[in-house]
């Protein structure tokens, strides 16, 4: 069986982001990416963008997507 020391193992590249801009996302990821109801892909990609994600050109973004850490998102053009 093959071990593996976690010793050496740092996350000091993990970021989360501040309380507050976490708690915020977490309420507008509720209401309008992890649900059914039909929001428009275009107000997604805006909404993705206030909170600085790299978006490329024609996105489109499907209901029921969960979505943790958009700041660190970075989605190429043309992805369905």
């Amino acid at each position: 069986m093959t071990q593996t020391n976690l010793a050496a193992y740092t996350n000091t590249n993990y970021n989360p982001g501040s309380t507050l801009k976490r708690t915020f996302w977490y309420f507008t990821n509720m209401l309008c990416f992890k649900t059914m109801l039909p929001f428009p892909s275009s107000m997604k990609v805006t909404f993705l963008k206030l909170f600085v994600s790299s978006m490329g050109k024609g996105i489109v973004i499907k209901p029921n997507v969960n979505i943790k850490y958009p700041w660190a998102l970075h989605v190429n053009k043309e992805c369905k």
